[in-house]
């Protein structure tokens, strides 16, 4: 049985507020300037790799993530500034163009959600076993896109408010709680590895323990795997940020979602309100990772600055980040 968004049942034929309109319009528009540049300069920085530093299985998960955020900003979005400047002007609605906007949408933020799962995965794995992990990255990410261009066909056979429904209590609820358990796992690893470090001779402040050690070459061995462990440990906690950017983007969508769909007492002008806010919220997620992520990277920004010919001074981090 489909569900029947309270929303199409009642408000698909009620045009909404102007305002709504044309500041849905320039929101979106705002999200489209941030999120193309940002995303291409990820894309380029790993594909180009100018300091030969950033060709990482976790990174290029990230380039996974970021082609799914390009998306939105080349399609989803520009398409929802036209669709809701059409809206504000008065102009009727081509539903073959609300159908094309939906489905890109839809195919983006499902690659996005499974992308953030995947990188999960990939952290945890790669905190568990950092000298005997392989990354599969490819194989995995084609199979995102695999599963995200089949599963939004359903929207077709639904509409936009049963399927937004259907997204949130399937595709995004199986993330989330992946997501969850899988950074837990990884935070009491780091804990458990932290305080294993802390302990070994070589990490004393007063280096007595160090001339205790009579094979050299197993202390440098410890040491670089302590710094290996160190950036795992760094990328790990930059991770954190992206999860929860999407848990705040997707967050108060998903609550939007289930009032659009459920409130029978709502108006039409707040039950569009509320499906513009969903839109909004899903729209922010793609375009605020580049912040979260790569500009937090030293490694990601003397990348950017090589690319964009910027003469940039690293900071004391670089060679740890």
């Amino acid at each position: 049985m489909v569900i029947e968004s309270t929303f199409e049942k009642r408000c698909q034929n009620v045009e909404p507020p102007q305002e709504l309109s044309f500041m849905t319009a320039s929101i979106s528009t705002i999200f489209m300037l941030t999120n193309i540049p940002g995303n291409i300069l990820i894309f380029l920085a790993v594909v180009l790799d100018p300091n030969k530093n950033l060709r990482t299985p976790f990174n290029w998960l990230i380039i996974n993530l970021s082609a799914a955020d390009l998306i939105v900003g080349i399609i989803a979005e520009p398409f929802f500034v036209y669709f809701h400047i059409k809206e504000g002007l008065g102009k009727k609605e081509v539903l073959e163009e609300r159908y094309a906007g939906g489905i890109f949408y839809f195919i983006s933020c499902t690659a996005s959600i499974l992308s953030l799962t995947s990188l999960a995965v990939e952290r945890y794995l790669a905190v568990r076993r950092p000298s005997t992990y392989r990354s599969s990255a490819p194989a995995r990410g084609l199979m995102i896109w695999l599963i995200s261009a089949s599963l939004p066909n359903i929207y077709l056979l639904v509409g936009f408010g049963a399927y937004a429904f259907i997204f949130a209590n399937t595709s995004l609820l199986v993330a989330v709680i992946i997501i969850c358990i899988t950074y837990t796992l990884m935070k009491k690893k780091l804990r458990s590895r932290s305080l294993k470090r802390k302990a070994t001779p070589f990490a004393s402040n007063d280096g007595n323990e160090i001339s205790q050690i009579d094979d050299f070459s197993t202390f440098n061995t410890n040491c670089i795997a302590a710094k290996k462990q160190l950036l795992e440990d760094k990328i790990t906690e930059m991770f954190l940020i992206v999860l929860i950017a999407l848990l705040c983007c997707y967050g108060p969508s998903t609550a939007m979602i289930y009032f659009a769909n459920f409130c029978e007492d709502c108006s039409c002008k707040i039950l569009h309100w509320f499906c513009d806010i969903h839109i909004l919220f899903a729209l922010m997620n793609s375009s605020v990772n580049f912040f979260c992520y790569a500009l937090r990277s030293s490694r990601f920004r003397s990348a950017f600055a090589k690319l964009l010919r910027i003469n940039h001074q690293p900071d004391d981090g670089h060679r740890k980040n």
